[in-house]
């Protein structure tokens, strides 16, 4: 794939904004960008790209993949802004947050849940009983 490089003037909230978002995700702040662009910027009605397709996992990544979690800093922030929206103190600016969190949230549970079908395929776990 390649790149192409771009110069962004944002504003300081903005700035501070990805700035948090890059200490929370450990990532850098161009990945962070880049990652927040793309999500916002998938073309309606197509899949987001994942990674490699869990059907070609090895057993071992597979079952690594089935007990994925947030990382914890994530978790305990998530946990804080979905407390402050349903006591609606929730601001924009964490409103802005929150988002970013649930997608980062439902990206992570979308692939646990395709390696957690695919781990009972393989008769790697037992499926769960009614």
């Amino acid at each position: 794939m390649t790149q192409t490089q771009v110069t962004l003037t944002l504003s300081d909230d903005l700035y501070e904004n990805a700035q948090r978002w890059a200490t929370i995700t450990r990532k850098g702040l161009d990945e962070t960008l880049t990652n927040a662009l793309a999500i916002v910027l998938t073309p309606v009605h197509s899949e987001p790209k994942l990674e490699q397709p869990v059907g070609n996992l090895s057993d071992d990544k597979l079952l690594t993949m089935v007990k994925v979690r947030m990382q914890p800093e994530q978790g305990k922030r998530l946990e804080e802004l979905l407390t402050l929206q349903s006591e609606g103190r929730l601001t924009s600016r964490q409103r802005n947050e929150l988002q970013a969190l649930m997608q980062v949230y439902d990206q992570l549970w979308l692939r646990q849940s395709e390696a957690l079908a695919e781990a009972v395929q393989r008769g790697l776990i037992d499926p769960m009983k009614p």
